[in-house]
């Protein structure tokens, strides 16, 4: 197995794409720790996940006969990314793959914004990225390796209306990605971002329900920009592309993105 050993942080872990990254690290051998907020945020149209939902992802990997283990982490919050990954490193005695996946979004006019709107989203994806690499990186410098990779969007490639705190924190990720990149590279530690299209999680049909669109609807509309339409893109796409960043197969691929997006982006001027 291409990851026998390694042990893999996925935020944002108990359901979507971060369970499916988890998973598709667990097939290859990694023992996977999930942090996870499991809790809502006020304003956000949808829910988060719960500590049930996490310990079914977490009883999911297990039975894929990985260790496995749930920590309820807040990314925005200093004290809560530390004591995770110092629980980690307790528990699992190192830190070799870091996924910074934890996301959200709402759908808000600029103009009609809240501060709280802007923050929860900027602080999910921006500064939870920021803490979780704070506090791991030194731990891959010390023994000399690492792979971070960072889950952004095509809304971190283009911009959208309706969605600026979003995709200014998607853009902001592949920034803060390249600057770790250049940072660690001595250190053995490849860093670098996928960014998915519309993948229909939990989050993408919460985001249609709140403007009153059942799933077909939902589906027609932010599926719309999608190039290759014989199937639909898929947790499991995004989690595959993550899986080969993180194997020696990517071992010269640093501070670059790869984009699974069913050519989506390809249509932008």
């Amino acid at each position: 197995m291409k990851l026998d050993g390694k042990v893999a942080i996925v935020t944002g872990g108990a359901r979507g794409n971060g369970l499916a990254i988890a998973k598709c690290l667990a097939e290859e051998g990694a023992d996977i720790a999930i942090a996870d907020i499991c809790e809502d945020m006020r304003t956000l149209p949808y829910s988060l996940s719960t500590p049930e939902t996490m310990a079914a992802a977490v009883e999911s990997l297990q039975a894929m006969g990985r260790k496995a283990e749930g920590i309820k982490c807040d990314v925005r919050k200093d004290a809560d990314v530390s004591a995770m990954v110092d629980q980690v490193l307790s528990n699992f005695g190192k830190v070799d793959i870091l996924i910074n996946n934890a996301g959200n979004t709402s759908m808000v006019a600029i103009a009609e914004m809240e501060e709280e709107v802007w923050d929860e989203v900027i602080d999910t994806h921006l500064k939870g990225m920021y803490l979780c690499c704070r506090y791991v990186l030194p731990h891959m410098i010390g023994q000399h390796s690492g792979k971070v990779v960072s889950i952004s969007s095509v809304g971190g490639q283009r911009g959208f209306g309706m969605g600026g705190h979003y995709c200014a924190a998607k853009h902001g990720i592949i920034g803060l990605n390249k600057s770790i990149a250049m940072e660690v590279a001595d250190h053995n530690i490849n860093a670098n971002v996928v960014c998915p299209g519309t993948v229909w999680t939990p989050m993408m049909k919460g985001i249609a329900e709140s403007f009153g669109m059942d799933e077909e609807e939902g589906k027609e509309n932010f599926f719309a920009g999608h190039m290759l339409k014989e199937s639909e893109l898929s947790p499991e796409d995004i989690g595959r592309a993550v899986l080969w960043l993180c194997t020696d197969a990517a071992a010269n691929i640093t501070g670059n993105i790869i984009t699974v997006d069913q050519g989506w982006t390809a249509q932008a001027p």
